[in-house]
């Protein structure tokens, strides 16, 4: 009699081991079968009063059935494996006084059902972690879609600077929450200015946002620096959606000591293109100033902005 499809064999190849080495009586097989979940039916014929079935057979017969119902007897095998599992108990009789049945034999049988169970219930717990970090990678890649899409939106004008202003506000702050960047202090709206602070690598930086049309001023680059500049351990990120000029740039590196990092629109594009991660552009920039005294770089080549 052939297995059915289901119930993994060679679980099922242990299982009847285990049984074969615990119990010598067949009664005491039927039992631990019985109190498995088997059925009336599924015991019908190892129960017939002239049944002379071997142990083996009674095993197989059972096994047989227990494959031919829809269920292919699931949950009938999983209880007995949650049982043989916990097992300890060895008839002194059989074991010890008869010694029809050998105990190192039933342990290495012990044995081996709980380390084929551990290794399934490991590779189980593997996929489904694969299965959930492939679904959460999914839905993530499909969040940014939606946020490239309204930044893609936001550029393509049409809204009053105001309007345009609060969007960006939003957009930000869905893009830091989604790439896991701990905003400890979400951005305001200031008129086209949108301010704020988060949290990065244990370091704090103050934040300020603008989509303006026009490249931004050199003051307004300088009065953002001195910001930075006047916090304890002061470090601070200015975004930009259009360029910097080389003027702007220079007023806040020349002679001053290092606080702010510049990100403009192609960098923002990128992360929402799904290019780099919204973590890893900023580890790019905060690095080349720290290493190399460039506050305006490329996120992906890390050369240097400055035309």
């Amino acid at each position: 009699m052939a297995d059915a499809p289901g119930f993994p064999l060679d679980l099922k190849s242990i299982i009847k081991d285990c049984i074969l080495a615990l119990f010598w009586k067949k009664q005491k097989i039927i039992e631990f079968l019985d109190q498995s979940g088997c059925s009336a039916a599924d015991l019908s014929i190892v129960r017939a009063p002239n049944c002379e079935m071997k142990r083996v057979e009674i095993i197989s017969d059972v096994f047989f059935r227990l494959g031919r119902r829809p269920d292919h007897g699931f949950t009938v095998f999983q209880t007995m494996l949650a049982r043989l599992n916990e097992w300890d108990y060895f008839d002194p009789y059989w074991f010890d006084k008869e010694q029809r049945l050998d105990r190192t034999h039933a342990n290495e049988r012990l044995g081996e059902l709980r380390r084929m169970l551990a290794q399934r219930n490991a590779k189980t717990q593997f996929q489904r972690k694969a299965a959930a970090t492939k679904q959460a990678a999914h839905v993530a890649m499909q969040n940014l879609s939606s946020l490239n899409s309204d930044f893609r939106q936001l550029a393509q004008g049409g809204i009053k600077p105001q309007q345009r202003g609060y969007e960006f506000e939003r957009l930000l702050q869905r893009l830091f929450q989604q790439q896991n960047v701990g905003m400890s202090e979400g951005f305001r709206l200031v008129g086209e200015q949108i301010d704020g602070s988060f949290k990065f690598e244990g370091e704090n930086y103050i934040t300020e946002a603008k989509w303006q049309d026009a490249s931004i001023s050199t003051d307004a680059l300088y009065k953002f620096a001195m910001k930075a500049e006047g916090k304890m351990y002061g470090r601070g990120i200015f975004i930009s959606v259009n360029a910097y000029s080389n003027e702007g740039i220079r007023a806040i590196v020349v002679g001053k000591a290092i606080k702010t990092i510049l990100v403009d629109g192609e960098d923002l594009a990128l992360v929402l293109e799904g290019l780099i991660p919204l973590s890893k552009m900023l580890d790019v920039k905060i690095r080349a100033a720290q290493l190399r005294g460039d506050v305006y770089v490329h996120p992906l080549t890390e050369r240097n902005k400055i035309s």
